[in-house]
């Protein structure tokens, strides 16, 4: 057992053992010993002593009741063999991996470099760092249920329970166009997972279908809750009814951008728009029923019109202008640093990073091959850098205008409560998948 566990004993904590002096770096071993008193004595058990209390509050700031909270969750939810005096084996390698979690969401808070509110692209960049670690987790849960890809599972829980629809109210629902919902439904439709009458008419889950949807609905429940921990009913209905607001203002950029694309065809687009498969007059609703849906679907509309945009202004692809905006924030940046932020693995970044020195937008320095070394911006590749965040600055000043500074603010902090919560559930399903190659 872990010295830090063996150290707390047993039962419930009394105030001087809880109140004692902790180095200010020691928040991971109060966390450590709550979530052992946690699993030993339940929901009901008291929580850290004044001292542990503050410091937490010193070390993590407005992170210490989410990780409070994010702990013992944990901590419940792994099962209490009958009699057992202590946690199973792995209950310490889990436990690890989500207070790297934690340590990582520290180290992002907004506060540290340029406020949240004044980053350039703040909704684009974080909704995309959200929902790559929402996906990655997901790809690793949902897999244990059924291996559907996601768009196929976003269609199986859009068909769950509601009334049949075409792929034209599928894709304007999902933001996805009818070209990828065609061969997602051709996928379903093999699978025996969904039918219909005839080629054009509504889309209904079959009996297998509807005992696939049930089981995956239920994990989807439990994910969901994860990723609204720490955020009331209130606040969620509050964070749906702005989420509608952006959505609308995502679609118009979507219809802009569409019309520029098009030198012959309209130039105006001010107003809400709708996507290629949208319904004239039509207002798309939202999936309230898990916080990740209306995020996903408003992020493929906003990146939608931001390849067309990055197209149009820089010759770039969306992940090309992603690369380069990496880069050219605080040159020269180190290959490991570089593969980090973008999140992506090393043969992707490697290639692109390649094409951009090939245009002569990137240069590098230090040891020979392509991840050594140090990156720059050359000087056409910091007039695009420019460029690049001049049009993410207009697009999220587009994108915010509807909102008060109250609005703003309030979104903005359930925003990075959801990121919060989606990086310990990525760092849990992790360590279950380390655990399942074990």
């Amino acid at each position: 057992m872990n010295k830090a566990w063996a150290s707390a004993g047993g039962g419930r904590r009394n105030d001087t053992a809880s109140d004692r002096p902790v180095a200010r770096s020691d928040w991971r071993s109060v966390l450590r010993r709550h979530a052992e008193t946690i699993w030993r004595e339940g929901a009901g058990s008291s929580r850290p002593g004044r001292a542990d209390a503050e410091l937490l509050s010193q070390a993590l700031g407005p992170l210490a009741d989410d990780a409070l909270r994010i702990v013992e969750a944990y901590a419940l939810g792994v099962p209490r063999a009958e009699g057992a005096a202590a946690p199973p084996a792995e209950f310490g390698s889990r436990l690890v991996i989500i207070l790297n979690g934690v340590e990582a969401a520290l180290a992002d808070r907004p506060g540290r470099g340029v406020p949240a509110a004044q980053a350039p692209h703040v909704i684009q960049s974080e909704l995309w760092q959200i929902l790559h670690k929402v996906r990655e987790s997901a790809e690793l849960s949902y897999s244990r249920e059924h291996d559907l890809i996601e768009l196929d599972r976003r269609i199986l829980f859009l068909l769950y329970g509601a009334r049949p629809l075409v792929p034209a109210e599928i894709s304007s629902t999902v933001g996805v166009d009818k070209a990828q919902v065609s061969r997602s439904v051709k996928r379903l439709l093999a699978l025996g997972l969904v039918e219909r009458a005839q080629i054009r008419a509504p889309l209904r889950l079959t009996g297998a279908g509807e005992a696939v949807g049930k089981r995956m609905s239920r994990l989807a429940e439990l994910r969901n809750r994860e990723l609204t921990i720490d955020i009331s009913e209130a606040e969620l209905a509050d964070f749906y009814d702005t989420t509608e607001i952006l959505l609308e203002r995502a679609m118009a950029l979507y219809e802009q951008e569409r019309a520029l694309a098009q030198p012959s065809g309209p130039r105006t687009g001010e107003g809400p728009g709708k996507g290629p498969d949208a319904r004239p007059g039509e207002k798309l609703a939202i999936d309230r029923t898990r916080i990740v849906s209306p995020l996903m679907t408003l992020s493929a509309y906003f990146s939608r019109s931001g390849a067309l945009a990055f197209k149009r202004l820089t010759g770039l692809s969306t992940f090309e202008a992603f690369v380069l905006s990496e880069i050219g924030m605080s040159p020269p940046v180190e290959w490991s640093a570089l593969v980090a932020a973008l999140a992506r693995d090393h043969s992707q970044a490697g290639r692109t990073v390649k094409a951009l020195i090939d245009r002569g937008l990137v240069e590098r320095e230090g040891k020979p091959g392509r991840r050594h070394g140090r990156f720059y911006p050359t000087a056409e590749g910091t007039r695009l850098h420019k460029r690049i965040h001049d049009a993410g600055r207009q697009r999220s000043d587009f994108l915010l205008a509807p909102l008060a500074a109250a609005q703003r603010a309030q979104f903005l902090g359930t925003f990075d409560k959801i990121r919060r919560n989606a990086q310990a559930q990525l760092e849990r399903e992790r360590a279950f998948a380390e655990l399942g190659r074990g």
